[in-house]
């Protein structure tokens, strides 16, 4: 693709989500949402598209009604001889708005993050790093490591898009306005108290509450609750988009948030468990070579500050053996008798 073609199409999903964003009737779904996110954060050359082609829409509402009507009428001629489809309709509007970009987009300027507000602010964390978030009505997140939330709410609406990751959150109390937290085809609802929100690469959440109580809903397809479920204090809930993966059950709340101190608290676990734990922590992989440590269960606690001490420890849990090569860590088996301390 030359140069040109690629700016022509930047300049059209920038014209295209002009009008997604700006159509008073359309309902932006999350999905969506996520997407236009991604995408103009992706290239300073996204965000500076869209703000040109939102500025020339806006110029274009502001124009006296004959001219209004003059750009709507080229528009949807060249709409009409082109394209068929709704998508393609689409499409065609937003090429239209691209070409008008274009042709004023050397007095226009770049203004940076003016499409901020559009979708609320956006929070994530590299690997190992954690951050706390203060929200505008005064509720709080603590973040975990690679998790990524964004604020949706507004003045009368108290909502959080949850991506991935894991946070705690802490809810100013307020009946008139229940905070969410809403994350793929669920619904965490509060009107003020303390939780976990714990969801894991390969799809399952894991809500803990430690103070107060927490509603927990899941959608079917549309807007109809497809089960619900509530939880109090030292209780816990998993689930998946299909549905429910165990009831709410009692559990320890305070061992939920221990990685706020840096610890990892093991029960009994499978080794690849706790190994997919210790994952989150680090930008290094860590393989299991010999299949005979998949049935290896450990308990105890591990520092998820440094990676490398937390295998090491395991070394003295189990007969493991740790080997870090081409940016990896590798386990083997130790057999009995070969040295160490394992159980």
């Amino acid at each position: 693709m030359s140069t040109n073609d690629a700016d022509k199409e930047i300049r059209e999903r920038a014209a295209y989500w002009t009008v997604r964003i700006t159509d008073p009737g359309a309902a932006i779904t999350i999905e969506e949402q996520d997407a236009f996110q991604r995408w103009v954060l992706a290239d300073p050359r996204h965000e500076q598209a869209f703000q040109e082609a939102l500025t020339t829409a806006t110029l274009v509402s502001d124009l006296p009604p004959q001219e209004r009507a003059r750009h709507a009428e080229w528009a949807a001629e060249r709409a009409s001889t082109r394209l068929r489809s709704r998508r393609q309709l689409m499409w065609g509007l937003a090429a239209s708005v691209a070409v008008v970009a274009l042709s004023t987009s050397a007095w226009l300027g770049y203004r940076s993050g003016a499409f901020d507000g559009f979708f609320g602010e956006l929070y994530a964390t590299r690997t190992g790093e954690t951050r706390t978030v203060t929200f505008d009505e005064g509720s709080v997140a603590y973040l975990n490591t690679r998790t990524e939330l964004r604020w949706a709410g507004s003045d009368r609406d108290r909502r959080v898009v949850f991506y991935g990751g894991e946070a705690l959150f802490d809810v100013v109390h307020d009946e008139s306005r229940p905070f969410r937290v809403e994350l793929d085809s669920s619904e965490i609802r509060v009107v003020g108290t303390r939780f976990n929100v714990y969801r894991k690469p390969s799809g399952e959440t894991v809500v803990t509450v430690l103070e107060g109580t927490v509603e927990v809903r899941g959608y079917a397809k549309g807007d109809s609750a497809q089960w619900l479920r509530t939880l109090h204090a030292n209780e816990q809930i998993e689930y998946r988009p299909i549905g429910l993966l165990r009831e709410p059950h009692p559990t320890v709340a305070e061992n939920a948030v221990r990685w706020r101190t840096g610890v990892l608290k093991i029960e009994d676990e499978p080794l690849p468990n706790v190994l997919d734990e210790l994952t989150r922590y680090t930008d290094q992989r860590i393989l299991i070579r010999d299949p005979r440590l998949a049935d290896i269960r450990i308990g105890g606690a591990l520092s998820t500050r440094n990676v490398r001490n937390a295998l090491a420890h395991l070394e003295k849990l189990a007969p493991i053996e740790v080997h870090e090569s081409d940016g990896a860590f590798t386990l083997d088996y130790r057999e009995p008798g070969s040295g160490g301390e394992g159980r």
